[in-house]
């Protein structure tokens, strides 16, 4: 357990903007477990003495996932703006195994499902009522978050109030991932992954530049947020880099254009800045990560927006 008092200042140091420093505290419990695996950690933090509390007694926790093509990355990798809800907001970054020979992209959202029911019992012995969830991860967590939401969100421990996807595949079976990593020289890469996630052997013929055999197809497909898109399907903040070499932003647009069909409220922020994949991220103290200032402007402003009609 840790205790931290922090600001404003590091975020809006970070935008080059000096304001008035604003007290914010809350106390940091790290490594809490909520499966049997080594890496079923996460990390929660929630707010002492906010100078707003609910006036129900009653928290949204907000939930980030790390990225790192499901096969790395750690919790410690959370977005540093999200230091500037803790005030407010349970807040909780994280870990779930990595995709092997043995565990699939199924199995990792099991992981984000014991874990938000292991946030809600362990805020609710910190005598912390939690409401509503608000998910939300880069690249791979982003997809995690979002297959996560449009999957379970009627069975989910903590209702979904909205999802954050910043460069997150939408459609793992977009041709646009064969061009792209084969254009990166990481088509070895592509197929393992692929082979990783979903549990099947490609053979010869799978995937290729000209398309996915039907295996390959209903099994990508499968693994695809774009697939579970309903009507009732949680609101979305989609964020993508037009210049992503990695996770094609055709994914993104594609998810917009699905949403609009079904009449499910979103907003796409789509940037054409050059930040590429990453977003212009740095990882400063302690592994967190700084994104590009305009990123993390309209991130904030967006998710403010939406945690007013959503959360309350």
């Amino acid at each position: 357990m840790e205790k931290r008092n922090a600001g404003l200042f590091g975020l809006f140091k970070s935008l080059k903007k000096t304001p008035q420093d604003i007290d914010m505290r809350w106390t940091a419990y790290t490594d809490v477990r909520y499966g049997s695996h080594s890496r079923n950690t996460v990390d929660i933090s929630i707010p002492d003495a906010p100078p707003q509390a609910p006036p129900t007694g009653a928290y949204s926790v907000i939930v980030f996932i790390h990225g790192g093509i499901w096969m790395y990355g750690d919790k410690k990798n959370r977005p540093i703006f999200l230091d500037t809800f803790r005030d407010r907001f349970v807040v909780a970054s994280m870990n779930h195994r990595y995709i092997d020979e043995h565990t699939h992209l199924p199995d990792l959202v099991d992981d984000v499902s014991a874990a938000i029911a292991c946030i809600r019992e362990f805020c609710s012995q910190h005598s912390v009522d939690i409401r509503k969830l608000i998910l939300m991860g880069h690249s791979s967590g982003g997809h995690l978050s979002m297959l996560y939401a449009y999957q379970r969100h009627k069975t989910a421990p903590i209702p979904v109030a909205f999802c954050v996807s910043m460069a997150g595949p939408t459609d793992l079976s977009d041709l646009a991932f064969v061009y792209s990593f084969k254009k990166l020289g990481w088509l070895k890469l592509f197929y393992r992954t692929a082979e990783k996630a979903s549990g099947y052997h490609p053979v010869e013929g799978d995937i290729t530049d000209e398309g996915y055999s039907e295996t390959a197809l209903r099994l990508m497909s499968a693994i695809s947020p774009l697939s579970f898109v309903a009507g009732d399907s949680p609101p979305t903040i989609i964020v993508h880099d037009a210049a992503d070499r990695i996770v094609p932003y055709a994914n993104s647009a594609a998810l917009h254009s699905v949403f609009t069909v079904y009449g499910v409220d979103h907003c796409f922020i789509a940037l054409h800045s050059g930040v590429g994949h990453y977003l212009g991220a740095k990882s400063v103290k302690g592994g967190a990560t700084r994104y590009d200032k305009t990123v993390i402007a309209r991130v904030v402003k967006a998710m403010n927006e939406y945690i007013e009609k959503y959360c309350g």
